[in-house]
């Protein structure tokens, strides 16, 4: 699928810029830097929908085409990294929208920081569901040698009818992870988030044990995941994706999800499936949690599951 891009030219001042390097609390890194706003990517999960209404924008397709580029972010990093004060902390980039979608082609805004972050020696990690992330392999590959670099992909299913579904402006779930192994293969540390888990759509066993196994395949030295959160917007665009393509789902979201949150024992179980597949395939660091896993501490229980579907059943 096709996206139209209306791109928004603006500027980033450096009040905004501390503001982005800034601490982001209960997430595994302080400093995050995000060169666009809105995504084509389109995925229907997305929480990054509910900052474009902030933009007087609609959180459905607005957000997917009116993507805003914030011009002059290289020049204003350029110097808060330069400040005495920066202690070159890890910076996280593509946290909130993909800082490697279509229009950085253009703009090659994220090359630009990732040009001074390297130079000011700072270490980087990079959230990415683009294969375009490979043109700055030089950097990376710079990066790795010196202060650090980590790539992540998302990666949420291998299902090419899901993918299709559910992230229509993506690379195909093989291509990225081909491009993971390249980056790997290469010396820049990798690693795969299965994020988010979507409740009876993506959270069979054999679901996720297909992307464990293919990460694990390609290289990548970490694995975590994460179940869909829906807040106030968000929800009402992924509620409208369901009814379209999984109308006798959309009920059980409804009751599932009468908060930002499904209920704890879903997200219990779900993290004990994980936390079995994990070790099952190595994997000893959660990649969402920024955090090391003990061998053999991984929890088997028995879970509930929908008939002969390996789903677990959605809270009524």
């Amino acid at each position: 699928m096709f996206y139209s891009r209306v791109m928004k030219r603006t500027t980033y001042s450096e009040t905004e810029c501390r503001a982005a390097l800034n601490r982001v609390s209960g997430m595994p890194f302080r400093w995050s830097l995000n060169p666009y706003r809105g995504c084509v990517h389109g995925c229907h999960y997305c929480y990054a929908r509910a900052t474009h209404p902030y933009l007087g924008l609609n959180a459905d397709e607005d957000f997917e085409t009116k993507i805003i580029v914030k011009t002059n972010m290289p020049e204003v990093l350029r110097r808060e990294v330069s400040k005495p004060s920066w202690t070159r902390e890890r910076v996280a980039i593509g946290t909130a929208t993909d800082a490697y979608q279509p229009c950085e082609g253009r703009y090659r805004l994220t090359r630009r920081c990732l040009e001074i972050l390297r130079d000011s020696d700072t270490p980087v990690s990079l959230v990415t569901k683009s294969t375009l992330v490979l043109r700055d392999l030089d950097l990376l590959s710079d990066l790795a040698d010196g202060p650090g670099a980590t790539v992540y992909f998302t990666i949420t299913t291998l299902d090419d009818d899901l993918w299709r579904l559910i992230e229509p402006g993506t690379p195909p779930p093989l291509k990225r992870l081909q491009v993971l192994q390249r980056l790997s293969e290469a010396g820049v540390r990798t690693g795969v988030f299965l994020a988010p888990i979507l409740p009876g759509i993506t959270d069979s066993m054999e679901s996720l044990e297909a992307v464990a196994a293919a990460a694990r395949a390609h290289g990548a030295a970490s694995f975590g995941s994460t179940v869909l959160r829906l807040a106030p917007l968000v929800k009402e665009h992924y509620f409208g994706f369901v009814a379209a393509d999984f109308p006798d789902l959309l009920p059980r979201y409804e009751r599932a999800y009468s908060g930002t949150n499904i209920a704890s024992d879903y997200q219990v179980a779900i993290e004990r499936r994980v936390a079995r597949i994990r070790e099952r395939h190595g994997f000893v660091e959660d990649a969402m949690h920024g955090r090391r896993i003990d061998a053999g501490k991984a929890v088997t229980v028995a879970l509930p599951r929908s008939a002969g579907t390996g789903q677990l059943v959605l809270p009524l």
